[in-house]
């Protein structure tokens, strides 16, 4: 894709579900579509294929103010699935704040070509230069600006599913921009027609490449009450190009990985591996072999923090 968008601002990023008793569930990678962004009620009862309650709500009160929830419809590609073709939803809540760490000493900033990062609060007001901890340069543009709650999670969504190249190459043991970098802007913008109902900048989008597809990992959600729901992963590295090569896929598990042994998604179901259906494996009841001191794990690196630095 070789032209520039301007899109929304505003988010935090939301797991959404479609269940119930009696339906088959499925865990892995899956090639999907985007049928619809926040459809009437009409439009959602069609493409879900039975009728909804009540006429869908794309802007509420939320606890810490008004909220806009982009909603995607999605479907797999049965294709490229196993044969398995399931439908579900992919919500971003976005909020009109800045999109800081608890003790905001830290906020979230993203460039002009979506990519975002945690820095310090007074270096974003200051339009620092970014670097990582080790003095090299961070990957993001020098033109950036403090990101709104949840923004830099839609974005990568819809910088992944419309195919928007990477402006940056890794050389010198540094960032640095492409010539062709302004092929790859990418940015929202207005911001404030959502939470007034506005969503037709990211439809607009959406329909620049309507036969598109993402690679997305489905898992199973269990509730407090013993309940499971169907869910779409919208973590950092794990929402994937859908040509994405091996190497990438494999980032992708060590990135789940890592998040599990973080104590993170502790209570859904997510595998990266191809589509299957999800079912529950018999618990092992025999006792455990003893563990000599030779075979234990080696020590876990420490945790890295909650947000990309």
């Amino acid at each position: 894709m070789k032209s520039s968008y301007s899109f929304l601002v505003i988010g935090k990023t939301s797991e959404s579900t479609e269940t119930g008793e009696g339906f088959k569930r499925y865990v892995g990678l899956g090639s999907s579509f985007v049928k619809a962004v926040n459809p009437s009620k009409a439009e959602l009862d069609e493409i879900m294929g039975y009728e909804s309650a009540n006429e869908p709500e794309y802007v509420v009160d939320g606890a810490e103010g008004k909220e806009a929830r982009i909603t995607f419809i999605v479907r797999t590609d049965p294709k490229t699935c196993n044969g398995i073709e399931i439908t579900n939803r992919v919500m971003f809540t976005l909020r009109n704040a800045p999109a800081y760490s608890m003790d905001k000493s830290s906020v979230q900033v993203i460039d002009e070509y979506g990519f975002s990062k945690y820095v310090p609060t007074e270096d974003a007001k200051a339009g620092k230069k970014i670097l990582n901890a080790n003095g090299t340069e961070a990957k993001l543009g020098p033109k950036y600006r403090i990101a709104c709650v949840g923004e830099p999670e839609l974005v990568e969504f819809l910088r992944i599913y419309l195919g928007v190249k990477d402006p940056f190459d890794y050389k010198n043991g540094s960032w640095v921009l492409k010539p062709t970098a302004d092929d790859s802007k990418f940015m929202l913008e207005h911001i404030k027609d959502y939470f007034s109902g506005d969503f037709s900048e990211i439809k607009e989008a959406i329909a620049c490449q309507p036969n598109n597809k993402i690679k997305l990992l489905y898992g199973v959600r269990t509730t407090e009450d013993n309940r499971q729901y169907q869910t779409v992963c919208t973590r950092h590295n794990l929402m994937l190009r859908n040509n994405a090569p091996d190497s990438v896929v494999q980032r992708a598990a060590s990135e789940l990985a890592r998040i599990k042994n973080n104590g993170g998604l502790a209570n859904t179901e997510y595998k990266v591996q191809e589509l299957q259906e999800y079912t529950l494996e018999p618990t092992n009841l025999n006792p455990a072999p003893a563990i000599g001191e030779d075979d234990l794990p080696f020590a876990a690196a420490v945790a890295d923090l909650p947000w990309n630095v």
